[in-house]
């Protein structure tokens, strides 16, 4: 009789993790591969659990919902499923967008709640709903909705796992829907086959309704009908452009759209490359000014995007060997396996480099007369790390004397907007720590040119134009005439001028990765100006502006313990471990998420780890939660135990910020494998700490209540409503504006407050 809701509970946490990593890498492909949007997706979604646990979850028993309630809201969820997936699909469209155009993070924000709404709602009944469940059918306990907080944790970390592992490369993503719905069907049917029947009509109908859609949901997975849905939601998603193939990798999504006789190859629903026509002008731009610089130019590399004439602008130069790096092993296949493409590739004098550009300088001991970066502006963090002055000194090590580092950035004929400006000048004064002479040709695009000597000849056009002729290049667009226009001296110094311009810049660091800042707020000033005054006023943000109130909210709370110790600290019980749970799940999610974010800075994959992070932190809550409600009928007094554990999270958010500096410095680069592993260690942990509070929480917060549905409910909705406010702040908000030890010292202080108020309470 037990097993069934035992069950029932260990796949609400699979189902709950598989369809958030899933869901999240499928509206990355929407937002063309901004992880800022993780966070935002991430709060919306605990936003929506929470409204359903505190509205909805905590009137659960009092509307007498028991299996077969449960059963039900399986159900719709198995039948949202799908829904959700082909609404993210159709998402673009609603919004009108064209193809590779980004959304402001407002936007982002604002379209995900209506489309979450529905399985965010009932995900969060689901908990309040099994913890009355588990109550009732297995064990009424103070420990009840720590033991069911521990059934989610354990389905969410093997959820996690699975997915990362198994449904990822062999599931498309409405398979993995179906086969979630057939779980939670199964289950339903179990509730339902140990229950008391009362109205045996009505529980045949259900049976009979459960197993029909159980039925289908098998027939379409194991039949073509999965894959039909798959390409209508496909065509719709990439309306305007034949989809060729569509295709996920642990690294992310890659899809060939074909517009007429033009292929165009998206990464996360970014653009990378076109062919067999490229942007002619622009490639040769990226190409030739660079290599024209190098007296001789011998060994060249290129990281990203090197097909779609790249690669074949920088073979009509005298070089030896071209190396080309493209993290995504998927991507180059996909080339390969395009005739228009394919050949670009199989060039002798071509070394293709399956692995991500920055780990391979770090582990090369060659050294390059050229470096090529063909990679958009930084407004991604995967993107944002190829531009920092960590990045710059490990392409200064690997050139040689006379070689040259190149990369491209938006720029003006005629006006330099503050946002492009603070974006270009900022990335200037970073690549001024590491190269000693820096020339920028001007244009539409901007080109960035830093050499690592000082004995740099002018950029006049003599310089180049002398080595293009001996070298018998043939360009369409970089004439002798467009290279004596681009280097007029008046527009050198027009665009000198505007970039001094203005105010002072910070430089992009990977552990301030500021660069993400100027130009998300470039992006938004370009296509939403709307948030300009808000992008222009969160650079201002500094630590003491949060740490100062938090600070003294933490003393004043510590000075007044004395007095609500004495007289009001009963009465105050209740709110104390409310705003306890909510710093706690504050703590949880904005943790993980600086660590996710922590590892695309530092690896730059972070896509194919986001669920096995998840899955860590997951299975680290379901050991402490274990360990908890092992023990919480034993303990005496819970307070001081509580108090305790409050410690311990001082502890370990001080530890974390001496691990990151350690993994951000120069010494840490070299112990690059075993940071991975310490990233996974961290998240693990992590959920440890709150796996051991929550069982505790409730366990004093369900003492005074008869029905545990109603006190699970509040208390789920606490945790969830704190993991909302660190997501949507930390990962948004702070890390790109303050950096990563700045955050956590916020995350610190808030815990402090809670601690200050937990000394409130007698022990």
């Amino acid at each position: 009789m037990n097993l069934p809701i035992i069950f029932a509970l260990l796949v609400m946490g699979f189902t709950f993790t598989t369809t958030q990593v899933m869901v999240i890498r499928e509206l990355l492909v929407v937002f063309v591969g901004n992880e800022l949007s993780i966070a935002i997706i991430l709060s919306n979604w605990l936003l929506l659990e929470a409204a359903g646990s505190y509205l909805i979850g905590r009137k659960v028993q009092e509307l007498g919902w028991g299996r077969s309630g449960y059963a039900i809201l399986q159900t719709v969820l198995s039948l949202l499923l799908p829904l959700t997936i082909y609404g993210v699909r159709c998402l673009r469209d609603m919004m009108g967008l064209p193809l590779g155009e980004g959304v402001s993070l407002l936007a982002i924000f604002f379209w995900t709640v209506p489309l979450l709404a529905p399985l965010g709602m009932v995900d969060g009944t689901l908990f309040a709903l099994g913890c009355g469940l588990y109550a009732e059918g297995v064990k009424k306990s103070p420990s009840t909705i720590g033991r069911v907080y521990l059934c989610e944790a354990l389905g969410a970390g093997g959820g996690g796992i699975l997915y990362t592992f198994l449904f990822i490369p062999f599931f498309t993503s409405f398979q993995v829907a179906f086969l979630l719905g057939a779980a939670n069907l199964i289950s339903a049917l179990l509730l339902m086959a140990t229950m008391k029947r009362k109205t045996p009509g009505r529980h045949k109908f259900l049976c009979g309704l459960l197993g029909s859609l159980l039925l289908t949901n098998l027939l379409l997975l194991i039949s073509p009908g999965a894959r039909m849905i798959e390409k209508i939601s496909l065509d719709r998603q990439w309306r305007g452009i034949k989809v060729v193939e569509s295709r996920w990798s642990p690294y992310g999504n890659v899809t060939v759209g074909q517009r007429e006789e033009q292929f165009t190859f998206f990464s996360n629903g970014l653009p990378i490359g076109n062919a067999p026509v490229p942007d002619i002008s622009l490639v040769e731009e990226k190409v030739h000014f660079p290599l024209l610089f190098i007296p001789s130019p011998r060994k060249i590399l290129i990281i990203s995007g090197g097909f779609g004439g790249v690669i074949t602008e920088v073979l009509k130069h005298p070089v030896e060997e071209v190396h080309y790096t493209e993290i995504d092993p998927l991507m180059i296949q996909m080339v390969r396996d395009n005739p228009l493409t394919a050949h670009e590739l199989e060039n002798p004098r071509l070394k293709v480099h399956s692995f991500d550009g920055r780990l391979f300088l770090k582990t090369t001991t060659q050294k390059f007369d050229g470096i090529l970066l063909n990679l958009p502006p930084p407004s991604t963090l995967e993107i944002n790390r190829f531009y920092t002055v960590e990045f710059f000194r490990e392409i200064f090590n690997r050139l040689n004397e006379k070689g040259v580092l190149s990369f491209s950035l938006p720029g003006s004929e005629t006006y330099l907007i503050p946002e492009l400006r603070n974006l270009n000048w900022s990335l200037i004064k970073s690549l001024q720590q590491v190269f000693p002479s820096i020339y920028v040709v001007p244009g539409r695009v901007n080109i960035f040119l830093a050499f690592p000597r000082k004995d740099v000849p002018p950029l006049l056009p003599d310089l180049l134009i002398s080595p293009l002729r001996h070298r018998k290049i043939n360009t369409h667009f970089l004439t002798e005439y467009q290279i004596q226009l681009k280097l007029q001296t008046q527009r050198i110094k027009w665009l000198e001028r505007s970039l001094l311009r203005g105010e002072a810049v910070r430089l992009n660091r990977d552990i301030q990765p500021v660069g993400l800042y100027y130009g998300l707020a470039y992006w938004n000033a370009q296509f939403h100006p709307f948030l300009q005054i808000f992008w222009g006023k969160l650079v201002k943000l500094r630590f003491g502006h949060i740490a100062l109130p938090l600070g003294l909210t933490a003393i004043f709370l510590l000075l007044l313990g004395r007095v609500l110790r004495s007289k009001l600290a009963d009465g105050l019980k209740d709110p104390i471990l409310v705003w306890m749970v909510i710093t706690t799940g504050f703590f949880g999610t904005s943790f993980s998420i600086l660590l996710i974010l922590s590892f695309q800075t530092l690896y730059g994959y972070a896509y194919q780890w986001t669920g096995l992070f998840i899955a860590i932190f997951m299975a680290g809550l379901a050991g402490g939660s274990w360990q908890m409600t092992r023990a919480v009928e034993k303990i005496r007094p819970l307070t001081q135990t509580l108090l305790r554990i409050e410690i311990l999270f001082i502890g370990f958010i001080i530890l974390g910020l001496f691990l990151m500096v350690f993994f951000y410095s120069p010494s840490g680069h070299g112990y690059l494998q075993a940071i991975r592993i310490g990233l996974l260690l961290l998240s693990g942990m992590a959920g440890f700490l709150v796996g051991l509070e929550f069982p505790l929480a409730s366990c004093l917060f369900s003492a005074s209540r008869e029905r545990v549905g109603r006190a699970a409910g509040i208390l789920y909705a606490a945790d969830l409503g704190g993991a909302w406010a660190g997501s949507l702040f930390i990962g948004v908000l702070l890390i790109p504006v303050l950096g990563i030890l700045p955050t956590l010292g916020v995350i610190l202080l808030l815990k402090l407050t809670s601690l200050s108020l937990i000394l409130t309470l007698p022990r």
